[in-house]
């Protein structure tokens, strides 16, 4: 039997295993359909000039039997290739299912598959969070059902006639003959393949993500529908590439068509149908041309790059495909590539995920490893049974033993259990950390001490004023002295820029109404609004100018621009803020004693009504994450490198992985930088669709209450809590209860009288799904939608960490259950929207109906029952929580996940002070489970138990109400706020290189 060539077919193996590897996160497909279509493209054009500059590399089967038919009588006599001629003859006799189907017919059926085949894959795409991943194991399956019927035909015999006996052939040697004239004898082996690559697939299919696949819609069902459908498609490929080996086009035609050419034909058809379909909804649909003309990506070197790799992958892969198929037929090579597609990933998850979180069973694992090498064993042996027979001595088998364990390894030696639970470790490290950041804010117990604090810090001297602040601080005792890393942070790249330029900035900025920047001015030592500040946001600025006249009178003269928005503003690319702060360092030291220059006033232009320059990009009700949120990472990092194409469904382990301790979350502060964690991208609303987004990569001077990591916009203090726009003020209960009188009030009793449940409550105002169900990926309807809409659909499902006697005492184990089973556990939560769903539409507001049917909306309630319960969640909405502070002066716990960061972040101690949650909210359950306990049984039977930590949350809750009553009052926030302005004054000072302020020198 003819083989294909070596290098060629390693060369098919590679390619695909590189794909595998890259294909689900490659960054090539931010426009998938653009770059399939490309890429299809550029294949079909490849395969065409391949083949007509070697065309010996893809000489059909019936080119070949030619050949054979006219060798010399004595060129037959090896007994193999007697054997495989005489193979070639059954086929040949065979009577074809597609026997009247002509070339043209075939191709123009891989036409329409393939062109069908993209159609389904744009849809799925749009819901991949309702994607299974077992499907595609189907295809070397159904091609082996094929196979059966149309190419093996059982050998020539009479009805009734016994297979030829040879006197010296033994039973098994008899038994074996039959099988292989068997015409189902691929069906077996290949299921077996099937049956392997099913369980890998489904190794982390534990690891579901919190994103939404809404049970209203259907989708559970029509996106696994489409995927069975795509399978049955990728066979009918499979099948039309080897029948084109086969056939005549045309009467006239010589035998055989090539399989390059035929295949590059298919290719730059599909890709034609898919670019004339975009032309035309081009024009006909103004509102899909940004989508279908992404110039920006035309411009970023690493999509570019991204797209060459994947091209070179597929380009090969397709060579080496139609090569191989000519040889090895359309059976073997779809059963190597789905082995390649499925183990590849699988692998790759396994040896890279090497502890007990995330649970992965070693049964699964050792059997789908087993089958797959069993089957494809088995497979081989009957396809090449006599080659295959004499090469298969002792160290062949010792190499194919040791690679198999080589693989396997990481499944037999990973540990699924855990000796001690991950936040008691969390808790006793957080206490540490805490007592370190206490040293190290306070090292200062006089105005020459923090003088000198700041100078080694810093290095430069304080600015002017510094006195003034020292002593506004002291008399309102103030804890933190020293600890101002947030403000140096945030001033810093500003030294590049010149003091006029950051004053031209910030009277532009305000003067443009479009911008949703409003404007304050201090002068002579008053704060005042400026009038052009719209009434919606006038509270805002007067609660500003509120705070900053309690010491206005010792700061310079400025104007400020703050954003009006709860979105940031200013995202500067990465390689441009390191120039501008490795060139802030850079100067030398400065050690000015100057105070602050006189007739500072007339530094700054005059605010009249009328249009300044607009300097904001407006790009609200579109996914930022690409072109503001990962603009700050470093080129190599996997937020601008990868893209999660495929992982909707399913958690990003090796997202969460660098700031986590298990399942739970162990750096808060790591938590916020996005650039380890693509998957971002799609799990708030801040990044998905913001309701009012406008910014700019220019480095401007905006003061806005949070922002996300990479963002630069300057922190000061919010006057949503200044001006206690929400406030915790419980109530004790009034009158005699016996009496209609009785007012049981809002008390907040101690947490061990409180209810062990996890209570939140709020509205759908983190972004804006306006028809392209972004709602399922926001944090808030994700946590309403795991905590309620509990069913036993393989999308919800729960992973918790609970206490396992059966594995020995004071041991914990990673189960997997389904959503509906929490209930059973005895987990008690009060979680849902208020009111209505907002900021949504689309046509015939699905997007609206859609949520309301998916949620059970309640009315609103007092903001002073929350303290009824033992656990209060605090989420984003479209910036910063406003709830936060209040929760934390209560006796309750609070749970945290944020994506924004505000200006005290710094000052308090993830699990000292909070319970801190992972934006992906996959520990949720786990770390309710373990201050609320366990009581109940598992889908298995078995029972759940688990001990609260009620002492232990009770600690936490105590711990960050008395930290907030020292250092997040009304007076902390004055403090912070003044020496930002005071560093903000000597910015924007022409003379700020000189500026200083000097102990006992009066400044």
């Amino acid at each position: 039997m003819a083989q294909p060539n070596r290098a060629v077919y390693w060369g098919l193996v590679l390619s695909a295993s590189l794909l595998a590897h890259s294909f689900p996160t490659s960054i090539a497909y931010d426009r998938a359909i653009h770059a399939i279509v490309l890429l299809c493209f550029a294949a079909g054009v490849t395969l065409i000039g391949t083949r007509r500059q070697f065309p010996g590399l893809f000489r059909t089967n019936q080119e070949s039997r030619e050949e054979n038919e006219n060798l010399p009588l004595e060129d037959l006599s090896s007994p193999s290739m007697a054997e495989d001629i005489s193979k070639d003859s059954q086929l040949r006799h065979t009577t074809p299912l597609l026997q009247r189907t002509t070339s043209r017919a075939l191709l123009a059926g891989g036409v329409v598959s393939l062109v069908v085949r993209i159609e389904l894959l744009r849809r799925i795409l749009k819901a991949t969070e309702c994607t299974v991943s077992s499907f595609e194991v189907l295809v070397p399956f159904v091609v082996s059902l094929y196979d059966s019927f149309r190419l093996q035909a059982p050998q020539s015999r009479g009805k009734g006639q016994p297979l030829d006996k040879d006197p010296y052939e033994t039973a098994f040697d008899l038994g074996l003959r039959w099988c292989l004239s068997f015409r189902y004898r691929y069906v077996l082996p290949t299921f077996v393949v099937t049956l392997g690559c099913h369980l890998a697939s489904g190794l982390w299919s534990g690891l579901s993500s919190t994103y939404i696949c809404p049970l209203v819609v259907g989708q559970t069902r029509t996106v696994p529908f489409m995927q069975f459908i795509t399978a049955l498609l990728d066979s009918h490929l499979a099948i039309t590439a080897y029948e084109l080996c086969l056939r005549k086009s045309s009467k006239d035609e010589k035998p055989g068509v090539s399989t390059a050419l035929a295949w590059g034909s298919i290719l730059l058809a599909a890709s034609a149908i898919w670019t004339v379909f975009g032309v035309i909804v081009f024009l006909a649909k103004p509102v899909y041309r940004d989508w279908l003309l992404p110039i920006s990506l035309l411009f970023d070197f690493n999509h570019i790059f991204a797209l060459l790799w994947q091209f070179l992958l597929v380009v090969t892969l397709c060579i080496c495909s139609a090569h191989c198929i000519i040889y090895l037929g359309a059976l073997e090579v779809t059963l190597t590539l789905t082995t390649i597609y499925v183990m590849t990933p699988s692998i790759a998850f396994l040896w890279s995920h090497r502890r007990p979180f995330p649970p992965v069973s070693h049964t699964a694992s050792i059997w789908s490893f087993l089958l797959v090498f069993v089957g494809n064993v088995w497979y081989q042996s009957i396809r090449h049974s006599s080659a295959f027979s004499r090469s298969l001595n002792t160290s062949t088998c010792i190499i194919i033993l040791f690679a198999f364990f080589i693989i396997l390894y990481p499944a037999i030696s990973r540990p699924n259990i855990a000796y001690y639970h991950p936040i008691d470790m969390l808790i006793y490290r957080a206490k540490s950390e805490h007592e370190h950041y206490l040293s190290y804010a306070t090292q200062s117990y006089n105005l020459e001490e923090a003088v000198a604090q700041y100078r080694r810090r810093y290095r430069m001297t304080p600015p002017p004023g510094f006195g003034a602040w020292y002593g506004y601080a002291m008399t309102r005792n103030s804890l933190i002295m020293d600890q101002y890393d947030q403000i140096y942070n945030d001033m810093l790249p500003f030294w590049s820029i010149t003091p006029e330029q950051l004053r031209q900035s910030t009277r532009a900025l305000i003067l443009t109404p479009e911008n949703d920047v409003g404007g304050l001015q201090i002068r002579a030592g008053t704060a005042s609004v400026f009038d052009n500040v719209p009434g919606t946001h006038r509270w805002m600025l007067d609660g500003v100018a509120a705070m900053i006249n309690k010491f206005a009178i010792h700061l310079p003269d400025m104007d400020l621009a703050f954003n009006l928005n709860d979105e940031a503003r200013v995202a500067v690319p990465h390689d441009e803020i390191e120039h501008l702060r490795n060139l802030a360092r850079a100067a030398e030291d400065r050690s000015g004693k100057q105070p602050w220059s006189t007739d500072r006033a007339d530094d700054w232009e005059s605010i009249e009504e009328g249009h300044g320059q607009v300097v904001l990009q407006d790009m609200a009700f579109q996914n930022t994450f690409l072109d503001f949120g990962s603009i700050s990472c470093p080129s190599s990092s996997p937020a601008r490198r990868l893209r999660d194409l495929y992982s909707h469904s399913h958690l990003c382990v090796a997202c969460m992985a660098p700031h986590s301790m298990g399942q739970f979350l162990s750096n808060w502060t790591l938590s916020a930088e996005i650039c380890h964690q693509p998957d971002m991208a799609y799990l708030h609303g801040f990044y998905l669709s913001p309701a009012a987004f406008q910014d700019s990569h220019a480095l401007v001077p905006i003061f806005s209450q949070s922002k996300p990591h990479g963002f630069n916009d300057i922190l000061y203090p919010s006057a949503w809590n200044y001006m206690d726009k929400v406030v915790y003020a419980p109530t004790d209960p009034t009158g005699d209860p016996e009496t209609e009188s009785y007012n049981p009030g809002h008390p907040d009793p101690p947490f061990e009288a409180k209810q062990n449940t996890l209570f939140w409550r709020g509205s759908t105002s983190e972004g804006v799904s306006s028809g392209d169900h972004t709602w399922r990926g926001m944090t808030r309807q994700r946590l309403v939608h795991m905590a309620n809409n509990l069913t036993s659909s393989a999308h919800d499902t729960a992973t918790l960490l609970l206490k396992d006697e059966s594995i020995g005492e004071n041991r914990y184990k990673y189960i997997t259950i389904p959503g509906k089973s929490i209930q059973s556990l005895n987990l008690s939560t009060d979680i849902a929207i208020v009111d209505k769903i907002a900021r949504c539409g689309g046509i015939g507001l699905h997007d609206c109906t859609d949520q309301e049917a998916e949620f059970a909306l309640v009315h609103p309630t007092d903001f002073q029952s929350h303290w009824q319960y033992r656990y209060l969640f605090d989420l984003d909405g479209a910036g910063f929580s406003g709830r936060f502070l209040a929760f934390l002066q209560s006796h309750s716990l609070p749970f945290k996940t944020a994506l924004f960061r505000e200006w005290y972040d710094d000052r308090l101690t993830a699990w000292h002070h909070f319970a801190p949650q992972d934006m992906r909210l996959h520990a949720v359950w786990s770390t309710l489970a373990y201050f609320a306990g366990v009581n109940g049984t598992l889908p298995n039977g078995k029972k759940a138990e688990m001990k609260p930590h009620l002492k232990e949350g009770e600690r936490i809750a105590e711990q960050g109400r008395e930290w907030a009553g020292k250092v997040l009052r009304k007076e902390d926030m004055e403090i912070y706020f003044f020496r930002v302005l005071l560093e903000w004054g000597r910015l924007t000072d022409d003379n700020r290189e000189d500026m200083g302020f000097v102990h006992g020198g009066g400044l």
